[in-house]
Formats: C-alpha cells, structure tokens, sequence
C-alpha cells in the first residue's frame, strides 16, 4: 500500500520547507550585498570617467586605472556568489530575478569594449553616463526582484530598505555624474539644472521610503549623515548650480571640488549601505536559527504525544474550546490529534501575522512597479526618454496635488482602457 503521510509528517514537513526557503532568501541576500558593492565601484568609475572625458583625458588618469581594477574585482566577486547559488540544483527566485541577472551579466560583459571607447575619447561624458546608468539599472533590478520574493516579513523589510538606499545612493551617483560634466564644462544649461534637481527629488523620495523601513540605528546614522558639514557644503554646491544663468563665469576647479564632495558624501553613504547588509545577514541567520529550534520544539511536541486517551465527550468540553476534537473515533490517539490540531492554529495565526507585516513592504515595492509601467507606457507612446517620462507623471501629480503613484496607476488605467477599446 502507498505511504500515506500523516498530518504531523505534513506539519514537519512544511517547518523544514520553510527553513529552506530561509536558507535560499539567506543565500539572494548574500548575492545582494555582492551587488551593492559592484553598483558602489560601477558608480565611481561612472563619475571619474566623466571627468576624465571633460578634461580630455587630462585628469583623474591613474584615479581612473585603480577605480577600473576595483570594479573588476568586485564583478569577480559578484560571479563568484553566482556559481555558490548553483542555480541548476536550487530554486533560486523567480523567473524575473534570473532574467534580471541574465540581462547583467551581458552588460557587464560590454564594460571592457565601453572603457576602450573612453580611453580612446571617443565618447562624450553624456554617453558614458548613459551606458553606466543601463548596467547599474540592470543590478538594480536584481535586488528589486530578491525583495519581491521574500516571504519573511523581516527580511523583506530589511531588503525593501536595502533597495531604496541603493537606489537613492544611485541617484546621488548621477548627481555627481552630471554635476562633474557641467563644473568642469565651466556651464549649466536649463536641461541639465532641471535634470539634476529632479535627481535631488529621486533621491529625497527613495530616503524617505528607506527611513520607513530600516531598523533605528540605520535611520539615525543616516540622519547625521544628511547633517553633517559635509551635507552642508553639497547643499552650497548645488545653490550655485540652481543659481547659474547663462554668461556666468564658473571655474572649471569647481568640477574637482564638486567630484570630492559628493564621493565624500557617496562613500559615507557606503557606511550606512553596509550596516543595512550586515543587518539584512544577521536577519537571515537568526531566523533560520529560530526555525530550526521551532522544527525540533514541534517534533518533540509530537513525539511526546504517544498515549491514547479516551474520546472527549461533547457535554465534558468547554464552549467553542477544541470543538473540532470533539467526535474523535475510539482508540485515536486524542493527545496527538490535539497537538496537530493546536500546530494547525499556531500555523494558522503565524501566516496570518506575517501576511499582515508583509503588506506594508509589499506596498512600497508594488508602487514602484506601477511607477515603472507608467513610465514605460509614456516612452512607449510618446517617445520620450525615462527621465522625460517621469518629469510628466511628477507634474501631473504636482498639477492635480496627488501622490505620484496615484497618476501613475490612472496612466496604466487610461491606456488599458484604450487597448480594450481598439480590441473592440
């Protein structure tokens, strides 16, 4: 006769599934923290080459050699903890976490053709941005994606703060790009002044979000980052890009001042980046530990139920108390079946509670994919780039005094509706 499992096999069976996915959500947060650090070197090779492209190749030349070999390094680093996810054995995420990770292995693979091109200047400083800003785009997509599959609460939110923290310290990445481009070009344009002001507004709303989620001593450190001297001296630096008109004369020194003060800021950003990754580590770790004693607190809980009791009479149990083991056949074993049945509704509430903790990080995540089909559905038909796409959801909600996500889910609704419309 085939093995039929029990409910208490079944109950086991799902504590050790669970510790599993533990161990994989462990292991998508360790190819994170790899990511992080391979975005934070892309980051500062992005922002030496634009310097050295604006001087001509004349400055930042050996600065430029090491940041190169540093990038190198941390993308050896980031295959490595690829080959220890073994993604032919385990089931290592989603169908859009390994797309995500298929489209940023191929971009890093034209990083050694694009660094030709720079050496041989024959790229403008606006290209090699562009070209950075679609390889750190690709990596991350890969930490969005490890946050939207985990199923823990406190790792997901641990992550959700990871990722709008890298994504802020992407955006003050750019800052420092473009900002490099019109200091040392001695000039800021209206289209560039406006660019770098709508980066300022990416970052606030990623910090904002990142201040939600993270633990109190990430968001406290974060808070005297953004009040320190040096906040205080980028704040006069950008003052002097809002305040520039054309004619103004602006010291290409500057563009060597500027790099120096937002690195400053970028790399103090790097301290907090790492204590998030080691909280997200130490998050994955105690709650794998926490499992397994759960797993070997329930076995000893069922294997201690060995002894048949006779059946509980309906007239002798308490109202709405267990009410399910009431109508037991005689000779079941009435302490096991209540032990299953007491796991069943511990089970039972843990989900619960974890389905109502995930929700808030789920928001947050699922506003920034509705953001994102916006954007692409504007470029799409009106053939406007990203930055264009997100500067007219961004004034629309201005303009009607609702949340950006709010406009961004009436564009989706408008264009859905259209589709149906020509379908029809």
């Amino acid at each position: 006769m085939p093995y039929s499992p029990t409910p208490e096999d079944l109950l086991l069976a799902a504590k050790r599934a669970g510790i599993s996915d533990l161990q994989q959500l462990q292991r998508n947060s360790e190819l994170v923290i790899r990511v992080s650090r391979l975005i934070h070197e892309l980051q500062r090779e992005r922002g030496i080459s634009n310097t050295f492209l604006t001087s001509k190749g004349q400055k930042f030349v050996n600065e430029r050699t090491a940041e190169i070999e540093a990038t190198i390094a941390a993308e050896a680093d980031f295959r490595h903890a690829l080959k220890k996810m073994d993604i032919a054995v385990n089931h290592c995420g989603t169908s859009r976490l390994l797309n995500s990770l298929a489209f940023s292995l191929h971009s890093l693979g034209e990083l050694p053709n694009l660094r030709d091109q720079i050496s041989a200047l024959k790229l403008t400083a606006q290209d090699n941005t562009w070209r950075f800003n679609r390889v750190i785009a690709g990596l991350l997509n890969v930490v969005f994606e490890a946050a939207d599959l985990a199923g823990d609460p406190d790792i997901t939110r641990a992550l959700v703060a990871l990722f709008n923290f890298i994504q802020g310290k992407e955006y003050a990445g750019q800052e420092r790009a473009w900002g490099a481009i019109g200091f040392t070009g001695g000039e800021f344009n209206t289209e560039l002044q406006d660019r770098i002001h709508n980066l300022q507004d990416a970052q606030n709303r990623c910090f904002d979000i990142f201040t939600r989620f993270a633990s109190a001593l990430c968001a406290e450190q974060w808070r005297q980052l953004e009040s320190s001297d040096a906040a205080n001296e980028l704040g006069r630096l950008r003052s002097m890009i809002e305040r520039f008109r054309r004619g103004d004369s602006l010291p290409t020194a500057f563009g060597e001042i500027w790099y120096g003060v937002t690195t400053n800021r970028i790399d103090d950003m790097q301290v907090v980046e790492k204590l998030l990754a080691n909280n997200l580590i130490d998050l994955c770790q105690q709650n794998i530990s926490k499992a397994e004693a759960d797993l070997k607190q329930h076995r000893e809980h069922l294997q201690g139920s060995e002894f048949e009791e006779p059946p509980i009479s309906p007239l002798s149990t308490p109202e709405g108390k267990n009410q399910t083991l009431s109508n037991i056949a005689p000779g079941f074993n009435v302490k096991l079946a209540r032990s299953v049945f007491e796991l069943v509704q511990d089970q039972a509430e843990r989900l619960q509670k974890i389905s109502e903790e995930l929700a808030e990080a789920r928001q947050a995540l699922d506003e920034r994919k509705l953001i994102e089909k916006a954007k692409g559905l504007l470029m799409s038909s009106l053939g406007v780039n990203e930055e264009q796409a997100y500067r007219q959801i961004r004034q629309a909600a201005m303009d009607g005094k609702k949340r950006i996500v709010e406009i961004a889910a009436n564009i989706i609704s408008v264009s859905e509706m259209l589709q149906l419309g020509k379908k029809g």
